[in-house]
C-alpha cells in the first residue's frame, strides 16, 4: 500500500519565509490525514501538493500555533461544497476548543466529528492502524500519534516447499494460512512453513503460530 509523508510546516511558533507552521500529510491509500494545522497551512499545501479532501485531522496539542489553520481550512471546504463529514481528533477538549473556533470563522454546512482522544486508544482504519500516545510537552494533554501497518505475510517460496515434501496445488494454499498440510517431514525438521514439526501426526504437519511461519518459505514482504 503506498504510502507518503508531506511536511506542510516545521517551523514552531513563528512562521519563517521557508517554514510554515506545523502541518503533516500523510497520505496512505485513498486516505488523506493531516496531523496539526498551524496558521498557512492551506496556502502551504496549495502551493505544493495541492488543496486535498482530507479524511482527517488529528491536532495534537492546543497551543495555537498548531491549530489556528484549521478554521480557515474548513471554511474553504465549505466554501467548495464539501459534503463528506470530517472527523477532527485531538485531546479532551477539542469539541470546546473547534467549536469555539467556528463561532468566530462561521458555520460549516458539513459535519464535523468532534473526537476526544486518550492515550491507549486505537482507531482501527483500513489495512492500519492510529493510536495516540502521551508526549511530554508544556501542556499536560499533549499527543502524539502512531500510526503502524497490520501485519502482512511474506512472500511464499514453492520451490522450499516442495523440497519440504509439500504436494504443490491447494495445500500451498493450506500452508499460507498456517493450515494442516500432508506430506511433511517427520519431527525435527523445519516445515516449509517455518515452525518445528513437534511430532508425527501421522504424515500431518501442524504450523503453529503466525510468527514461525514467517522463515523459509517466506521471505519478508517489502
Amino acid at each position: 500500500m503506498d504510502l507518503s509523508v508531506f511536511f506542510a510546516g516545521t517551523a514552531g511558533s513563528i512562521p519563517t519565509a521557508r517554514r510554515g507552521l506545523p502541518a503533516v500529510l500523510v497520505r496512505r491509500g485513498g486516505d488523506r490525514i493531516l496531523f496539526d494545522c498551524g496558521e498557512g497551512t492551506q496556502r502551504q499545501l496549495v502551493q505544493s501538493v495541492g488543496l486535498t479532501e482530507l479524511t482527517e485531522v488529528f491536532l495534537t496539542h492546543f497551543h495555537a500555533d498548531h491549530w489556528l489553520g484549521l478554521p480557515g481550512l474548513l471554511k474553504t471546504f465549505d466554501l467548495r461544497a464539501r459534503e463528506r463529514p470530517l472527523a477532527v481528533h485531538g485531546p479532551p477538549g477539542i469539541r470546546e476548543l473547534v467549536t469555539l473556533a467556528m463561532r468566530v470563522a462561521g458555520r460549516v454546512r458539513f459535519e464535523l466529528e468532534l473526537v476526544e482522544l486518550a492515550p491507549g486508544d486505537v482507531l482501527e482504519r483500513d489495512g492500519y492502524k492510529i493510536a495516540p500516545v502521551a508526549v511530554a510537552h508544556r501542556v499536560s494533554n499533549a499527543l502524539g500519534y502512531v500510526l503502524y501497518e497490520d501485519p502482512r505475510p511474506g512472500e511464499f517460496d514453492p520451490e522450499t516447499a516442495t523440497a519440504l515434501g509439500v504436494v504443490p496445488g491447494p495445500e500451498f494454499g493450506y500452508l499460507q494460512r498456517g493450515e494442516t498440510v500432508r506430506g511433511a517431514p517427520r519431527a525435527g525438521a523445519r516445515s516449509a512453513a517455518g515452525g518445528t514439526q513437534d511430532r508425527d501426526l501421522g504424515g500431518h504437519l501442524a504450523v503453529r503460530d503466525a510468527a514461525d511461519r514467517q522463515s523459509r518459505c517466506r521471505r519478508a514482504a517489502p
